[in-house]
Formats: structure tokens, C-alpha cells, sequence
């Protein structure tokens, strides 16, 4: 496995996107045992974006690998708060 591998979000990740975004996801975990998701340049996100984020995840915790968001605009956060979770894995109730 090689060292951590960082995915820059950008633009539209919202359902029309979430294919796309679920492929270069899986694949970036099959590659690492530390994947960072820098989340700067998103401009949309919604439920469909949380989910597959939740999801991924759980993926990384069941292989003993870890995924970390970075630089979260308002916009996923939001998304996240929406979705009643924290922004963080575990993705817990947020508070």
C-alpha cells in the first residue's frame, strides 16, 4: 500500500456526480491505508455526497485503513449537518 493518498474535491458532488465520485473513492482505498478527501473546492453537496462519504468510511474502518475530510466549506458541512451527523468519522449524532 503506498502512503496516504489525498483526492481534491471540486465543483458538483452531489447525486448527479456521486458515480464518478464513488469510483475514484474505491479505488484511492483499494491503493492506501490513509486516504484524505480535501473538500475546498466543493461548491454542492447533498445527501448523496454524505452517504457515499459515511459508506467509504465504514470501508476504511472494516480494512483498517483510515479516511479524514479536510477544509470543509459551509456547503458540506451543512450537507453533513442536514444528515444530523458530525463531519468527523465517526460520523456520530451531531450533538
Amino acid at each position: 500500500m503506498s502512503d496516504t493518498v489525498c483526492i481534491r474535491m471540486s465543483g458538483d458532488c452531489t447525486l448527479r456526480a456521486i458515480r464518478s465520485l464513488h469510483g475514484e473513492i474505491a479505488a484511492a482505498l483499494a491503493s492506501t491505508n490513509d486516504l484524505v478527501l480535501d473538500c475546498a473546492d466543493i461548491e454542492r453537496a447533498d445527501i448523496a455526497f454524505v452517504q457515499l462519504v459515511v459508506s467509504a468510511a465504514g470501508t476504511a474502518e472494516r480494512q483498517a485503513k483510515r479516511l479524514t475530510l479536510v477544509d470543509m466549506p459551509d456547503i458540506v458541512q451543512g450537507a453533513f449537518g442536514r444528515a444530523g451527523l458530525a463531519t468527523q468519522p465517526p460520523f456520530a449524532r451531531a450533538a
